[in-house]
């Protein structure tokens, strides 16, 4: 083998390690991003049950804030 062959197949060999922890790092990732979002339909799913989207009451209006307290029971 000449001494080009030697040079080029370490380079190779040094991308190949690169590409393969890349690969890794990447299934990884898609791992946790798989776990993310099956906390976060969870949390979807059982946090409201109104066909109303749940609103900070510290954004609401003064009419919907009244409403929000009654519905609540905090009047």
């Amino acid at each position: 083998m000449e001494n080009a062959d030697r040079a080029e197949l370490a380079r190779l060999r040094k991308e190949n390690a690169a590409l393969k922890h890349k690969v890794a790092q990447s299934e990884a990732v898609q791992e946790i991003l798989g776990k993310a979002y099956e906390l976060l339909e969870g949390i979807t799913t059982s946090s409201t049950t109104d066909d109303e989207p749940e609103i900070p009451p510290a954004l609401l209006s003064a009419t919907e804030y009244a409403n929000w307290l009654e519905r609540n029971k905090l009047h």
